[in-house]
């Protein structure tokens, strides 16, 4: 696993912000059950249209997702970035 900072992740989701799970995450750091599953489907999107470069970054948020678990909003999570 390639392990990246709570920075990392807001940038790798800013073009891919859905107005649901991901949106969540990179505004505000919150992990739902549907987080994990709406990014791989961008992920599979992008793999797709053969930007495999974009879907492994993807995948790289999928396992600090998974390591990270279901949150809350994470206080100051915009403010500590």
């Amino acid at each position: 696993m390639t392990h990246i900072t709570d920075a990392d992740v807001r940038d790798i989701l800013r073009p891919h912000r859905d107005g649901g799970p991901i949106s969540r995450l990179y505004a505000t750091g919150e992990i739902t059950e549907g987080t994990v599953t709406a990014i791989g489907v961008a992920a599979d999107m992008l793999s797709l249209d053969a930007q495999d470069g974009e879907s492994d970054r993807l995948e790289d948020v999928i396992d600090y997702v998974r390591e990270a678990g279901e949150r809350p909003p994470v206080a100051g999570w915009v403010a500590k970035l």
